[in-house]
């Protein structure tokens, strides 16, 4: 394929983007076609975990306000082209979308240069999403970083400023989904949920064509390639391993998580096969040229159960369990595998993409304010550091905690903690201020608005740009930043607001 220049000519245009899925909505059916009754592609299309020669392209039929389709396993034809508007189809292939995977599609397509990409199926022709491998020679990178978005308290403006800005690659960091129950619309509920606390492979699917409904949502999917991992909610709160929130509720956790797995799955442009047990590796290692090396790691399904009763927003000294040597976040493959691949980093930035709070936030008497964070693994915590000192230069980016931060990790790099997508803050301003000012690496934090980071990685320079929603009730808020911050590519562990 021809190259194609670089951000306003890839893009879809701000305009469409904002409207997605309803461009073309009107009718995209394919003449010629025998149509089914209904737009199978509601549910939008994603691409994902691009390396040097390939994509994945995603979609997931679905009937109307994504209900589940009653089909048998449905062909779905892709196509991929070098203009917006598919008058040069450069590729395309057949591919089955399952019945026992949901009707998901995940088409691994070779790819040598930035394109448009399309499905069609049943006289249906789907939205139109933008892809690109990851580079093998390049001089600037953009990613979008963002997590938690619980969909009743809060809409999607922050998806729509990605749609808009179409960066190289959208890291989503976890909680793509909550698994509560619906609760009624009123004080700070915007939207309900469908239904009770989710439970089923059905109960999850259903809850993710509730989420990708929204059209900003949608729009931020098609614009850019994704890496996606998860973290507690999309199986449910704070779980560990194989140990549920509620100990009540151990029976049976093992089919509920592998549900929620297979799910998580159906939805997410990735390269794995379909979960078979509850077990199911997502940790990955992602090159994106000689800039940036990134390692995708999954801190919840093998971490120890959180110490201490996993109590919060507590100020005495942790009990004894919280500081025995083998507790682990990782569990011990994993942490062997992220040492060794940090030892022989050759990328300029070494980047962990993980779910929780690295940076040490423990009171001068030990005191752990939460313990579903690295601070209630502190052991497990400083082997992490340890490996992440190897490379010259570490970035850490971080979700779950609904606050954004950013931190020096002295001898590693920095560490940018994002905001929730929608997910309310657990403490106001004042508060985290007064917290915040005990931890001199701490060097911002912003706890009223919701929003993402938008980070620019050069060879000289590490910048994060906090994006935050002016009203995380209104959908089409404005959308501003707050503080940019700057590690320099010569100095490990100094971030500077701009």
């Amino acid at each position: 394929m021809t190259p194609i220049s670089r951000r306003d000519a890839l893009g879809l245009g701000a305009a469409a983007l904002a409207a997605f899925p309803l461009a073309r909505a009107a009718d995209r059916r394919r003449p010629g076609s025998a149509p089914s009754t209904d737009d199978p592609f509601v549910l939008g299309v994603c691409s994902g975990d691009p390396d040097a020669t390939s994509v994945v392209l995603w979609t997931r039929l679905a009937g109307p306000g994504g209900a589940l389709l009653e089909a048998g396993d449905v062909p779905v034809t892709w196509e991929l082209s070098e203009d917006e508007g598919f008058t040069s189809v450069v590729a395309g292939g057949t591919v089955d979308a399952l019945a026992r995977e949901g009707h998901a599609v995940h088409a691994v397509v070779d790819l040598s240069a930035p394109a448009w990409f399309r499905f069609t199926t049943g006289g249906w022709t789907s939205p139109i999403g933008r892809t690109a491998p990851a580079p093998r020679d390049a001089d600037t990178l953009t990613v979008a970083a963002a997590s938690c978005q619980n969909f009743e308290v809060g809409y999607y403006a922050a998806h729509r400023d990605i749609a808009e800005w179409q960066p190289d690659l959208v890291v989503f960091l976890g909680d793509f989904i909550y698994e509560y129950a619906a609760n009624p619309v009123g004080d700070h509920v915007l939207r309900s949920h469908h239904g009770p606390e989710v439970r089923t492979i059905d109960d999850y699917r259903i809850r993710y064509g509730q989420y990708l409904g929204d059209r900003h949502l949608a729009a931020s999917r098609a614009a850019a390639p994704w890496l996606a991992i998860w973290d507690d909610h999309e199986v449910e709160n704070n779980h560990a391993r194989l140990v549920p929130e509620d100990p009540a509720d151990v029976d049976g956790f093992a089919e509920r998580r592998l549900a929620a797995y297979q799910a998580w799955w159906e939805h997410m442009p990735v390269r794995m096969a379909r979960p078979t047990s509850a077990d199911f590796t997502i940790y990955r290692r992602v090159e994106w040229s000689s800039l940036a090396t990134f390692f995708l790691l999954d801190g919840r399904q093998y971490r120890s159960d959180q110490a201490c009763g996993d109590v919060t927003l507590n100020f005495d000294p942790p009990c004894a369990d919280a500081l025995v040597d083998d507790r682990t976040m990782l569990g011990s493959e994993q942490e062997v595998w992220l040492a060794g691949g940090l030892a022989d980093v050759s990328a300029r930035w070494a980047v962990i993409a993980q779910q929780t709070v690295v940076s040490d936030m423990r009171l001068e008497n030990g005191a752990i304010i939460n313990y579903d964070q690295w601070d209630g693994y502190a052991p497990a915590r400083d082997r992490l550091l340890l490996a992440a000192a190897q490379p010259e230069r570490t970035i850490v980016l971080t979700g779950d905690i609904h606050l954004a931060a950013a931190a020096r990790l002295p001898g590693v790099g920095a560490e940018f903690v994002s905001t929730g997508v929608s997910s309310r803050s657990p403490v106001d301003q004042a508060a985290a201020d007064a917290l915040t000012s005990l931890f001199p690496d701490v060097v911002g934090v912003e706890a009223d608005h919701r929003g993402y980071v938008r980070h620019t990685v050069t060879n000289d320079a590490w910048t994060a740009e906090f994006r935050t929603v002016d009203d995380a009730t209104d959908p089409d808020s404005a959308v501003s930043t707050w503080k940019t911050f700057t590690v320099d590519a010569n100095v490990r562990d100094v971030v500077v607001e701009a």
